[in-house]
């Protein structure tokens, strides 16, 4: 082989991989691109704000922020007392973050909790809140309070220690993956 056919041979070797090298730290920085891009996007958050008093009903904006923000976002309740009057169901959540700052107080309304709480499927227990789903982490910092005004319930049941369709405060359901 002459050496002017070597030397061709050659060049074109160095820049085929040449070529090879800046195809390959393209397709790296375009990866490094999309992992910073999916690792640094901002998770949705939603402050749950309450009504203030327990003439409203905050389950409404409680069902409102774990629709808008139980598919990879972030629920936030201030440190504030919320006024639960009425049933929840926040299931088939997936990757949110839940942070209790305050305190879930469920009302007083002793007949309808017993008419409208969700059964739970066995005997005759029933549930105030139905809450689950996957990678779901739920963070109280030991403040965080869930008050489901158990004395009004003893003083109202007495001695029966299953009264009938008296809920359960939250149910945790189909829940894996997760950490309370």
């Amino acid at each position: 082989m002459s050496a002017g056919r070597f030397l061709a041979l050659v060049s074109r070797a160095f820049i085929f991989v040449f070529v090879l090298l800046v195809l390959a730290n393209n397709l790296a920085v375009e990866q490094d691109s999309a992992n910073s891009i999916l690792s640094t996007r901002a998770r949705k958050e939603c402050t749950v704000e309450p009504g203030g008093s327990n003439a409203t009903d905050d389950a409404v904006a409680i069902r409102d922020a774990f629709e808008e923000c139980g598919l990879g976002g972030k629920v936030v309740f201030l440190n504030e007392t919320y006024y639960v009057n009425s049933v929840l169901n926040t299931s088939g959540l997936e990757d949110v973050d839940v942070e209790l700052h305050g305190t879930l107080l469920w009302s007083t309304d002793i007949d309808y909790w017993l008419n409208n709480s969700l059964p739970m499927g066995y005997q005759n227990h029933t549930t105030a809140w139905i809450f689950g789903g996957s990678q779901v982490r739920f963070q109280g910092f030991g403040y965080g309070t869930f008050d489901g005004n158990g004395q009004v319930w003893y003083d109202f049941a007495g001695a029966v220690s299953n009264y009938p369709h008296r809920p359960h405060q939250l149910t945790i359901w189909e829940t894996y993956d997760s950490a309370f």
